[in-house]
């Protein structure tokens, strides 16, 4: 009796096991994924439609379009006046770009809503700005036209919401990232062109003085770290031509077995020659991170050194004359979640050369889609570029120089909590230059 009631649920189970493979064949496997919710804020879209020979200005979170962190202009930040404003949430990103009266400060809180400021003459009032919310995974840009305070963010034309739109101002057209990897043109609400790119979802789009686009394609899972958001990184690298009909002009794929561990390239001059210079960080399990330059044909023109093991990361973060003698030099972070090593390179024929490390310092916080918490520029007043960079708990910034004799402290900002956001950065109209940041602490701290 027990042996009949056995093969009996073993009958039926395998009944059951029909049932089931026959309604996967009809339906497919159905992927559980968080509804996605649009703010009814960017539902209406005022930057969508404006007429682009009325001039405006963007702001990044990266700073400058072609993905270096560096500001231009001159302060003396460890003596400057500054102001605070209680938000109220927990800011994400700062955002600031120049106005007529002085500069605009737009503020995203981990909730999306989105608060924005002008900072005049020492004076600081709330301002309006659209949209009031944005999805709270997007990063913003900050668009200024006749002084009036836009964000551009997806959720509009199915966008990736990981990364963000840019408009070209030579033609109006807005560009961006569609969840299905195509790069996508658009003019006003009338789609123009699409490149099927393939793009990495938080693949920020680089721009240079001929609005070109440079961006990680590529997505694979063959380097989980995961310190960066996901567990997905870029394969390979996309040039795209904008003027006339868009074009795809040049694909470089990463040698077998690494990834780019980022979200977007440093595209600059490197070596002086007045061609821009690709520069990104490739990961692979077995000898870890190295900062690669590849020229612009798409080959790899120089290495550094590798971190020796697997998922250890190195940040790349400015381009700039930072040497002791004005040279050109990579800044960057070894390790910045561990014990955060600042390191300065040089570009010695195929080879980039570490010429000085300290220790101490971040510029990542693990598992965020920031890598815009460390900025370069001349922040005590004279000829020199410097790094500011946060300690390893991020309640100080440091200001870092690199001399003859290796890499010095020149000071140290206390915060009011601790660093929660990127490093905003504007150069004004006098060449002065303003800087914020937003703490856990739900402050924005401006010094001007």
């Amino acid at each position: 009796m027990m042996a009949g009631n056995r093969n009996m649920m073993f009958i039926l189970l395998g009944m059951l096991a029909v049932i089931v493979l026959i309604a996967i064949a009809i339906n497919g496997t159905q992927d559980t994924q968080k509804e996605v919710t649009i703010p009814e804020e960017i539902l209406d879209c005022d930057y969508c439609t404006f007429n682009y020979r009325t001039p405006f200005t963007l702001a990044y979170t990266y700073l400058q379009p072609d993905g270096n962190r560096v500001v231009r202009g001159n302060m003396d930040l460890l003596s400057a006046d500054y102001t605070d404003v209680e938000l109220s949430g927990k800011p994400e990103w700062v955002i600031s770009a120049a106005s007529n009266n002085g500069s605009i400060w737009a503020v995203v809180l981990d909730d999306g809503a989105v608060e924005a400021f002008e900072l005049s003459n020492g004076d600081i009032g709330k301002v309006n700005i659209s949209p009031a919310k944005i999805h709270a995974d997007s990063p913003p840009i900050l668009m200024i036209k006749n002084d009036e305070a836009f964000l551009l963010a997806p959720g509009l034309w199915n966008e990736s919401l990981l990364s963000h739109p840019v408009v070209l101002s030579s033609s109006g057209r807005t560009v961006f990232i569609e969840t299905s990897g195509d790069l996508v043109f658009r003019v006003n609400d009338r789609e123009s062109a699409r490149l099927e790119v393939n793009a990495l979802p938080d693949a920020r789009l680089l721009l240079d003085e001929d609005e070109r686009i440079l961006l990680l394609t590529g997505p694979t899972e063959d380097y989980k770290h995961g310190v960066l958001g996901d567990i997905i990184e870029a394969s390979g690298i996309t040039l795209v031509e904008t003027a006339g009909t868009p074009a795809i002009t040049r694909i470089i794929t990463v040698p077998e077995g690494d990834v780019i561990e980022g979200i977007a390239p440093i595209w600059t001059d490197l070596d002086g020659d007045g061609i821009r210079e690709i520069i990104v960080t490739l990961s692979n399990a077995e000898d870890g991170s190295r900062h690669v330059v590849f020229d612009d044909k798409g080959n790899i023109m120089a290495s550094g050194p590798t971190t020796g093991n697997g998922y250890r990361w190195r940040h790349q973060i400015a381009v700039a004359p930072f040497g002791p003698n004005e040279e050109i030099e990579i800044a960057g972070v070894l390790t910045p979640h561990i014990e955060g090593i600042v390191e300065f390179y040089q570009l010695n024929e195929d080879e980039l050369t570490v010429m000085s490390g300290l220790s101490g310092y971040s510029s990542h916080m693990s598992g965020s889609r920031d890598l815009d918490m460390a900025v370069a520029g001349n922040f005590d007043n004279d000829t020199r570029f410097e790094l500011l960079v946060p300690t390893q708990d991020f309640r100080e910034l440091t200001i870092l120089e690199h001399n003859e004799t290796g890499i010095h402290m020149q000071g140290h900002l206390l915060l009011d909590g601790a660093l929660n956001t990127n490093i905003a950065a504007v150069t004004l109209a006098n060449n002065s230059v303003a800087m914020g940041v937003g703490t856990d602490a739900g402050i924005l701290r401006i010094w001007y």
